[in-house]
């Protein structure tokens, strides 16, 4: 088991992600890095930020923030730099959300829609993207994950 939000965790998250036939299927027309940010809540006292890099229906990598560490957040339409952590989406939610999301007991658009869940960047472009969004939750989901207690 793997510790939620570490570097170990978001390097199998690559691997499921690159395996799962059916993302690839779904977010084949999809360009679009994103910043998973985990706020803290219960046993998790520190807020962690995941870079995750998906294009075309492939995942190029993913990175644990250093606490110091910057990123930005892409302005709608602007194309990626080539600098770390760029991101043209931040998704947000605290460790409690995230965990019910990776158990798939919560949908993460149903998460964003109740409040439960934000996100910075370009709506209308996630909306269209909801079976892409729900197999990248189903490829976390296969990694067996421990979280905060």
């Amino acid at each position: 088991m793997v510790k939620f939000g570490t570097q170990e965790w978001a390097e199998l998250v690559i691997e499921a992600i690159n395996s799962n036939k059916a993302y690839a299927k779904a977010a084949d027309w999809w360009e679009g890095d994103f910043i998973f940010q985990i706020d803290p809540f219960g046993g998790l006292d520190h807020q962690i930020r995941v870079w995750v890099g998906l294009y075309h229906g492939k995942c190029t990598g993913a990175q644990v923030l250093k606490e110091d560490e910057e990123y930005r957040l892409l302005e709608k339409g602007e194309k990626a730099s080539g600098q770390p952590f760029e991101a043209e989406f931040v998704y947000s939610a605290r460790i409690d959300v995230w965990e019910k999301i990776l158990r798939k007991e919560l949908d993460p658009i149903r998460a964003l829609l109740s409040g439960q869940s934000k996100i910075q960047g370009d709506m209308p472009k996630i909306l269209r993207a909801t079976e892409a969004a729900k197999e990248l939750v189903a490829s976390a989901a296969t990694i067996e994950t421990e979280f905060y207690d």
